[in-house]
């Protein structure tokens, strides 16, 4: 009996050794896919496919819930299915990376849409991620022309017609660009003057349901008299009551932002040669279900078409070869199994992921930064049972379309600070010009709203919205 143990252990260690660095090297790998986002991940597919003979791309993609055969994702048998049983929760789905996803555009190697996205950002990189999903190359490249022409105010002083000259494209396309970027956020960029800028934010404001009856009509044919506060010839002219003549400067004041590019306070803008990096695609897609009342449709990106998997014909091949021969193809399967695993793993985290987002975020995700909950890696590796950097491997260097078409990186889902910037900003938008308040009243006046931050936090976040300090907005002319 003591003879046969003896035998066995060291099989027996051998095989729980052999167990633990396959273990191991299959979340090393799992991590390492995590952190790649969608391209990144389908660049690291298409490397293994050239140099594995081993794995194989299927071009067939079948459900990965039902297995059944499709032409598209997401399956219409599963969609119809978790229709009824959802409820309010979102309806989150697997998707190939299909190559018309968007335009055959984005197929070539010199598409925009293939680069990375860089680490910092400018107001010019700001406007062209918005509209890059929008938009197809040709438009990207007339879309970057009109940004680096931009001025330190975000206007654009060359008139659409000298673009289109110069850039040997129609007008319409060049119009049909400069709307896009002007509707971007912030909105009102890109205009030839500040009238414009105004005309172009009451546009936006009123068919979000915010507006005054007045207030266009001002902007377009009392400008003169509003920059001069001349309150009693807009209500002569407008035959409105002085009354409703000044209610309609205070919704000016209080809604619209003179020369919004000064909120950026980036020294390059303008001056540098714009970089096509700037655009990118989506990670995960958030939209509205096509059935009135129906839950939000969450598409995440698998990085790849079709199905992946180990050569069958290979692995039955196996036992044929020589010892040599072999030895250096059961590598290659194992090269693939183990991607074909880890990718798996790390979609179906990445779907998790996007499914618990969506829930903790939705008032955000259809609404504006005000609405951003607080929410912490931390919170939501407790709910997925996960380790917190697990969780910030699948939230780095990637992004999600909004329903309204805007493109935000993942991480703006756990950045507590943008709701405060926005109290902040509501903060001062509502003061009384004669006196502005100071970053400690501020600061105090956050409080009741649930943020307790210190005088010198206020003064930061008022900095990164381009506000000026107290004594210095007291200062200002209206609208000057």
């Amino acid at each position: 009996m003591v003879l046969a143990i003896t035998l066995i252990m060291p099989m027996f260690l051998s095989q729980s050794t052999e167990q633990r660095a396959q273990a191991t090297a299959s979340l090393a790998q799992t991590m390492r896919l995590l952190e790649m986002n969608t391209s990144e991940l389908e660049d690291e597919i298409t490397r293994e496919l050239q140099t594995n003979p081993a794995l194989q791309q299927l071009d067939e993609i079948r459900c990965p819930e039902c297995g059944r055969r499709l032409r598209a994702l997401p399956c219409p048998s599963c969609l119809a299915k978790r229709q009824l049983e959802s409820g309010d929760a979102p309806i989150v789905f697997l998707s190939p990376r299909l190559p018309n996803m968007r335009g055959a555009a984005e197929d070539s190697d010199d598409s925009p849409m293939a680069e990375r996205v860089p680490q910092t950002e400018t107001l010019a990189e700001h406007l062209l991620r918005q509209v890059a999903c929008a938009t197809n190359a040709d438009e990207q490249r007339i879309a970057i022309n009109i940004l680096e022409r931009l001025d330190d105010r975000g206007l654009l002083l060359d008139h659409p017609a000298d673009i289109a000259l110069s850039l040997r494209v129609s007008l319409e396309s060049v119009e049909r660009v400069l709307k896009l970027i002007q509707r971007c956020d912030p909105v009102g960029v890109a205009t030839r003057d500040l009238r414009e800028s105004l005309l172009v934010q009451v546009e936006v404001l009123s068919e979000n349901g915010v507006t005054h009856p007045l207030v266009l009509q001002i902007i377009s044919n009392y400008w003169e008299y509003l920059i001069k506060r001349n309150y009693v010839a807009i209500a002569r002219g407008a035959r409105a009551s002085l009354a409703a003549a000044q209610e309609a400067a205070l919704f000016i004041h209080h809604n619209l932002t003179p020369y919004p590019g000064r909120a950026w306070q980036d020294s390059g803008r303008g001056v540098t040669p714009l970089a096509l990096s700037v655009f990118y695609e989506p990670d995960i897609v958030m939209s509205h279900n096509p059935r009135p009342g129906g839950p939000l449709l969450v598409e995440v990106f698998s990085g790849m078409s079709g199905t992946l998997r180990v050569d069958p014909e290979i692995r039955a091949s196996l036992n044929l070869l020589s010892e040599d021969e072999k030895s250096n193809w059961a590598n290659h399967i194992d090269r693939a199994s183990l991607l074909t695993k880890c990718v798996q793993q790390r979609n179906n985290t990445m779907k998790r992921l996007a499914e618990i987002m969506t829930i903790e975020q939705k008032a955000f995700i259809l609404g504006s930064d005000a609405d951003l909950k607080p929410l912490t890696r931390a919170t939501l590796a407790q709910r997925l049972e996960l380790h917190e950097s697990t969780i910030s491997r699948a939230v780095a260097n990637k992004c999600a379309a909004l329903p309204n078409g805007r493109m935000v990186p993942l991480s703006m889902f756990f950045d507590r600070s943008l709701a405060v910037r926005d109290a902040v900003q509501t903060i001062i938008k509502s003061e009384q010009r004669t006196a502005p308040l100071s970053d400690t009243k501020i600061a105090e006046m956050l409080k009741p709203r649930g943020y307790k931050v210190a005088r010198r936090t206020v003064a930061k976040y008022r900095q990164m919205l381009g506000i000026l300090p107290a004594s210095l907005r007291g200062r200002e002319v209206f609208f000057s």
